[in-house]
């Protein structure tokens, strides 16, 4: 089961909703459409919560399916596959913003609603308009401004007046505009009335106040074809910034102690830039035009993905391709309020229940992921793949996922963790009969324990528990003689055990009672592990650099996957650690073998390294003993031993056998100490190792310094090799775990 892990590339450019859709990275969805597909075939996204699944399958000529019950989502997935250009959404803004709303020529949409932000300069005291008012909730006003004037400059920012202040107070959540939005989502009668207001209160009522002026106007204007689409992507982006809530990533409503309340107007129009995008041709069909004819299409399901598989037939789908959402009420819940300000309570219904619910556990998540697994299971082809996608796959999540999809019926056939991004991809097909495949409890523990033991072994290196029990949950997939909830509980139980099993597994850097999250999991027994990780991980990326071409990062990484699949996938901060001290950087993502590190160069670097260490041995009257480890020895016993090496490969010297010395070095050119010192920070076994045995790291051009110095003696020797700081290192910032 060991997946290469794809890592595809980070958005360059911001995306509508980013901060509440699963953080994809781009081409994974690309990837394995061509992997697991061909131009022609039926791709299901039974899931539509990743814009960027469709677009890229759409894109290599693929027919696609998408179920969302989501009327924001659909909307979003149709601005991606199909994009409106830049002037048409400047036009249909345009005519919004000039419509009348008095008699006057002046009375204009736009100008009312940046009237709301009215404000004065903090320098020179200029009417202008702000951009945003940040709050103190404790204290219930506004406390700060940003705004740019037109008579001084800017941005500036300054601290609220009394008028600021005032002018906030005058905004309530009891004038017209905070009821017409509050009936839009449920009507006086309506039982989840309170739960619709609950909602509403993470929008500043100043806020409300603007959102129901430009709804109520937009009601009310014909602006031409296609102007609900047009306009509903900015409004939507709008609406997402538009509220308190400041965390990158939000899943509850909850209203922070300090909040900016942004411009209205401004965040409409700044929407704009997110929604727009290069004309595409719309290749939307409806569905039995998606189903026989075999052209590049897309179809949008208007419901769950339960109801579009009953409508499809037996083996459709070559390919079911899911980036499986973390539950986020946050989202869910404004999704109705947006839903119904846009299209009316009716286009909220489907998401209704959302606004009851508070919590979202993973027993909820593993049961929603069965049902629609299962669901979608009959319309795979019987060579057909499901390929779950998992961003921010933290321990709960993926084991929510593995029981769901094989309690739906599917076999893993692959799969990967790139722990420190925490993004799982696993590859799935059609299980057999699963009632011979099910184990008894104690032999759950017992696969478990296996699995883990496994992993450690390909890693060779101490883990971080993601990594572990991702690992035991790959290994019980289609174990479990339980479905839904209860197939979690059994996995985590089987997984808890395996871990406390006595004489198993080990823990690093953490306390008795911890935890098992807490410290770095090892083989009891240390094991016949593999090499470290990190060392191999070293090599690999230093033997696609070595032929001294440019390489791209974009092209490496996938490579380096390549050749460290499943368990022994390497986390992104080790891959550019390695990078950071092998490679020059050379712009747009691209890197060069520094010309230091060329083998030949890096060859010669070492041999001259050996002799000046003997001949500083010979003027302080110790003698040289060995090749590499090199001793210089006192009367005939080691008193200092070298390991002189161009690599940061540090278990062979620092757990090996090596005679007893006053003091022992490593010796690392400059650009290896960063990558060493991370090394050390990852695995508590060398960093214990290095301390209790009386290890230093020295580099080349230290050793080349002392011995190009006369004054350096027998009795200079010591302050001599304690005079090189290794700073560099600490101020390279890199991540910390073994990831």
């Amino acid at each position: 089961m060991t997946l290469p892990f794809y890592p595809g590339t980070f958005p360059a450019t911001p995306r509508l909703l980013a901060r509440f859709l699963p953080p994809l990275a781009e081409g994974v969805a690309a990837h394995y459409a061509l992997q697991r597909s061909r131009p022609g075939d039926l791709i299901l996204d039974p899931f539509g919560v990743a814009p960027c699944v469709a677009l890229e399958a759409l894109g290599l000529g693929r027919r696609v399916l998408v179920a969302g019950f989501n009327p924001v989502m659909r909307l979003a997935v149709s601005l991606a596959v199909c994009p409106p250009a830049m002037p048409e959404l400047r036009a249909a803004l345009t005519r919004l913003g000039d419509a009348p709303t008095g008699r006057a020529a002046a009375d204009r949409l736009e100008r009312q609603i940046n009237g709301l932000y009215q404000t004065r300069c903090a320098w020179c005291d200029t009417s202008v308009t702000a951009d945003y008012f940040d709050w103190d909730a404790e204290r219930g006003e506004p406390v700060e401004k940003g705004y740019v004037c037109q008579a001084c400059g800017g941005p500036r920012t300054g601290p609220t007046d009394a008028a600021d202040r005032e002018a906030a107070r005058r905004f309530l959540r009891t004038g017209p505009d905070y009821h017409y939005l509050l009936n839009r989502v449920a009507a006086l009668a309506d039982p989840d009335r309170a739960d619709a207001e609950d909602a509403l209160q993470v929008y500043p009522a100043r806020t409300l106040t603007a959102i129901g002026s430009v709804l109520l106007k937009l009601d009310g204007l014909d602006l031409g074809r296609d102007s609900d689409r047009l306009l509903a992507g900015p409004l939507i982006a709008a609406f997402d910034v538009a509220t308190s809530l400041t965390q990158d990533r939000p899943r509850a409503l909850t209203v922070p102690r300090r909040y900016r309340e942004v411009n209205f107007w401004l965040a409409l129009e700044r929407g704009l830039g997110l929604v727009a995008g290069q004309a595409q041709p719309d290749r939307t069909v409806p569905l039995d035009q998606l189903l026989t004819d075999r052209n590049t299409a897309i179809h949008a399901y208007s419901g769950p993905a339960r109801g579009l598989a009953a409508r499809l037939p037996a083996g459709a789908c070559q390919l079911v391709l899911a980036a499986v959402p973390r539950p986020n009420q946050a989202f869910w819940t404004l999704s109705a309020l947006w839903a119904a300000w846009l299209w009316g309570p009716a286009a909220a219904e489907p998401l209704r229940a959302v606004l009851r619910r508070r919590r979202y556990d993973w027993a909820w998540h593993v049961r929603a992921v069965e049902r629609i697994c299962r669901a979608v299971r009959p319309t795979l082809a019987p060579a057909g793949s499901l390929v779950t996608l998992l961003a921010e796959a933290e321990p709960g999540f993926t084991a929510a996922v593995l029981a769901g999809t094989a309690a739906a019926g599917f076999r893993l056939a692959g799969t990967a963790l790139r722990a420190d991004t925490a993004e799982m991809q696993a590859d799935w097909r059609l299980a057999p009969d699963r009632a011979s495949a099910v184990l008894a409890p104690e032999q759950q523990m017992a696969r478990a324990l296996a699995a883990m033991q496994a992993a450690l072994h390909a890693r060779g290196e101490p883990s971080r528990w993601p990594t572990l029990q991702w690992a035991a949950g790959a290994g019980l997939s289609g174990r479990l003689a339980a479905e839904g909830d209860e197939a979690l509980a059994q996995l985590l139980r089987a997984v808890e055990a395996a871990a406390t099993s006595p004489g198993a597994l080990t823990r690093l850097g953490a306390a008795p009672g911890d935890e098992l999250p807490n410290g770095l999991w090892w083989l009891a027994d240390g094991g016949a592990a593999a090499p470290p990780l990190a060392e191999r991980v070293e090599l690999e990326v230093w033997r696609r650099l070595s032929d001294g071409a440019p390489v791209d990062e974009r092209d490496l990484l996938p490579l380096t996957y390549a050749v460290f699949p499943g368990a022994q996938t390497p986390g992104l901060g080790l891959v550019r650690a390695v990078l950071a001290s092998y490679g020059l950087p050379l712009g747009g993502g691209y890197w060069q073998l520094r010309a230091e590190d060329q083998p030949e160069a890096r060859a010669a670097d070492l041999a001259a390294t050996l002799a000046h260490l003997r001949a500083l041995a010979t003027r302080s009257a110790l003698e040289p003993a060995g090749d590499n480890p090199l001793a210089w020895h006192e009367d005939g016993r080691p008193i200092y031993i070298f390991v002189v090496q161009s690599t940061a490969t540090l278990a062979g010297p620092l757990l090996g056998a090596l005679p007893a010395a006053r003091q022992r070095f490593l010796v690392l050119p400059g650009g290896r100490v960063a990558l060493a010192e991370h090394c050390l920070r990852r695995d508590p076994r060398l960093k214990a190792a290095f301390e209790s045995g009386g290890w230093n790291i020295i580099k080349f051009r230290h050793v080349r310094r002392m011995a190009a110095d006369a004054a350096v003696t027998r009795a200079t020797l010591a302050p001599a090799l304690a005079g090189d700081p290794v700073e560099a290192a600490q101020q390279l910032a890199l991540p910390e775990g073994p990831v």
